[in-house]
């Protein structure tokens, strides 16, 4: 018998559960290579706001476990029109491979409907969890390295975007590519101050979220577009090291890019998806939100 248990999360588990999260989260990256910054309160913050947006949008597909009355895991996902995201899957590192991890994910899955996403790191447990779920794996590419700004090249036809104003222009753009929209997931990038730009001009339309590495987001209708977007996250960036990731194999024009830049290039984590997603391309997902 499991000496674990699977409940639903609440407002009152947000902070606790994105502690177990960041914890996790950071011990994976230094075995699987990426970087989770300190827990300081600022990340507090901005984890626990990521965690009470769900709550808040999807109250039925969060969920805690729990062992001696404290939180060893967290999942989360979202629905947002027919398209179910896995936002966050984290089993604290003292109690792993014992059937948390599966047990949480089993839970997310009631909300499953006609079509599914997560990205997913290298951990080869996970990719092997989501695939014995039905999921498709789709290898992806992260770029990163320090920024020559001799490198970029003028961008003409993108301008500074609206949440509010460029919201059915956005929606549009992700029924196309995603086939569902963002939805609140907008409200929250706004939220954090997260810059938008937006290009609509005869060579395609698109946005990309920024953030300091880079794109956090972006959807385009041509390559052409995403070039142009992706070129901009890379120039607006305000950390010292340019880190975009989720960009799959047939995603060229994101590839040229980032070589352009005379980034890094290496294989990184999996878009692994379930039933009609949309073309997702010119596509780079948001880790959390799909």
């Amino acid at each position: 018998m499991a000496d674990f248990s699977i409940r639903p999360i609440t407002s009152d588990d947000a902070s606790a559960a994105w502690e177990v999260a960041h914890r996790s989260l950071r011990t994976a990256g230094t075995a699987y290579g990426w970087e989770m910054p300190e827990l300081d309160d600022d990340t507090r913050d901005r984890g626990r706001r990521r965690v009470e947006h769900v709550l808040e949008h999807d109250p039925d597909g969060g969920f805690i476990a729990e062992r001696d009355g404290g939180i060893v895991g967290v999942a989360l996902a979202t629905r947002r029109g027919p398209l179910w995201f896995l936002s966050l899957l984290a089993v604290d590192t003292q109690v792993q491979s014992q059937g948390i991890g599966r047990a949480l994910l089993e839970s997310t899955l009631q909300t499953l409907g006609d079509a599914g996403g997560i990205c997913a790191s290298d951990d080869p447990k996970a990719l092997r969890r989501y695939r014995r779920a039905g999921f498709r794996l789709m290898p992806c590419y992260e770029a990163k390295g320090p920024l020559d700004r001799a490198l970029l090249p003028a961008i003409t036809g993108v301008r500074t975007g609206s949440y509010s104003d460029d919201r059915s222009f956005i929606e549009e753009i992700a029924e196309k590519q995603r086939l569902a929209p963002h939805g609140p997931d907008l409200d929250f990038y706004a939220g954090l101050k997260r810059t938008l730009f937006v290009t609509d001009t005869a060579a395609g339309r698109g946005y990309v979220v920024c953030q300091g590495s880079g794109a956090a987001l972006l959807a385009a209708t041509t390559q052409a577009a995403a070039s142009k977007l992706l070129w901009t996250a890379i120039a607006e960036a305000s950390d010292t090291t340019i880190d975009i990731g989720w960009f799959a194999h047939d995603q060229p024009w994101a590839i040229d890019v980032v070589l352009d830049a005379r980034l890094a290039l290496r294989p990184s984590g999996s878009y692994c998806t379930s039933g009609a997603v949309g073309p997702m391309s010119p596509y780079i997902p948001n880790g959390a939100f799909g």
